[in-house]
């Protein structure tokens, strides 16, 4: 095995014990009080400490926060005050933008649900974060123990290659989706269903 492959090899086993002690806060673990947009910044960097960020390339600002807000893909802060609500908005938006633009994301997470069905849309997806990370390392380790084998000198190129084909299928498949009618999420057309 070369020296990249080796390379290649401990940065893959550091990512994994990171990921499989990463998970995302629950509902009832999300701060229950009203916050200033800085500290749902902070809370936000540290909670999704997994996406790469540094000072020149944050994950999210004030100023971002703000945009969500009057791009109508969260609802409004109540007095400049952000609760358990809006907290959840912001960390599902900035783990989604990873792969997703904001008009899809605005397809499947409508800003105006009340604080009942944004718990219920919350623990879904922190369930489907938190459940999808040893499925996902299991398949980095196969696939790089495919790959990163001595005498395969387009290893390390196979591999990120491998994972670049896998991001643009699930991007694909994600804006096919999205682009089908989706489902009303808030309480009032659950209570008020129309009939067809």
């Amino acid at each position: 095995m070369d020296a990249m492959q080796d390379l290649y090899l401990q940065k893959l086993a550091r990512w994994q014990n990171f990921m499989e002690v990463f998970s995302l806060p629950g509902w009832e673990e999300l701060p229950d009080m009203d916050l200033y947009v800085d500290q749902v910044v902070t809370l936000v960097s540290r909670y999704l400490s997994l996406i790469p960020q540094d000072e020149k390339n944050p994950l999210i600002t004030a100023s971002s926060i703000n945009n969500y807000v009057r791009l109508r893909v969260m609802p409004a802060p109540v007095r400049k005050r952000y609760g358990r609500r809006h907290l959840a908005y912001v960390l599902m938006i900035c783990t989604l933008k990873q792969s997703m633009a904001l008009t899809e994301i605005q397809k499947i997470l409508p800003p105006d649900l009340d604080d009942e069905d944004t718990k219920q849309i919350y623990a879904n997806f922190v369930g489907r974060i938190n459940g999808a990370i040893q499925g996902f390392i299991d398949q980095v380790n196969a696939e790089a123990a495919r790959e990163l084998v001595e005498g395969n000198e387009q290893g390390c190129t196979n591999l990120v290659l491998h994972s670049a084909v896998n991001s643009v299928l699930y991007k694909l498949l994600t804006v096919k989706l999205t682009n089908l009618p989706q489902p009303d999420l808030s309480a009032e057309a659950h209570n008020n269903p129309q009939e067809g």
